[in-house]
């Protein structure tokens, strides 16, 4: 098992804590520190498979993450922007 993706791996289980917690900030630097470890030459073999797999699957579930996030995002600012509009019929004209 190889001991750099080993340490992507926790990472990546970090990253997912992070993500729960909405601790974007962490997700992105937990993210910088293991992009390195993922860029190198890794052997060829069913543990290293195994491990890209786990790697893969925490990237899927990070993904569905910040997409609900995103969401969560765009439905805030749209209603802000909304009550903006509002505000501004009503405002005094100049």
């Amino acid at each position: 098992m190889s001991g750099t993706l080993a340490h992507a791996v926790q990472l990546s289980q970090q990253m997912l804590v992070a993500a729960h917690a909405q601790a974007w900030d962490t997700v992105t630097a937990l993210d910088a520190e293991r992009d390195p470890l993922l860029l190198g030459a890794h052997a060829p073999d069913a543990a290293t498979r195994a491990q890209l797999a786990q790697i893969l699957a925490c990237n899927r579930e990070l993904e569905a993450h910040v997409a609900r996030a995103r969401d969560a995002v765009a439905v805030q600012w749209q209603h802000e922007n909304t009550r903006l509009q509002a505000i501004a019929a009503y405002a005094p004209q100049a």
